[in-house]
């Protein structure tokens, strides 16, 4: 079996675009941006949580297919 690359592990690429949007989110939360009387930071965190779900099956997906490649 080849030694795989570190970079192309989809755990090291997912943790990278997680670490992305948490800067995002960051970035925008010392300002005072409100949606319907709601700040931006809540809004991000909100979606937030249904792009993590996405991310995980993502991985799910992407996991199964490496492994059913390499029986």
């Amino acid at each position: 079996m080849a030694s795989r690359s570190k970079f192309k592990d989809p755990g090291f690429i997912l943790m990278i675009v997680m670490i992305a949007y948490a800067a995002f989110v960051f970035i925008w939360w010392p300002t005072d941006i409100y949606m319907l009387d709601i700040s931006l930071v809540a809004w991000l965190m909100f979606f937030g949580l249904f792009f993590w779900f996405l991310l995980a099956i993502i991985y799910s997906l992407w996991i199964e297919t490496i492994e059913s490649s390499n029986d």
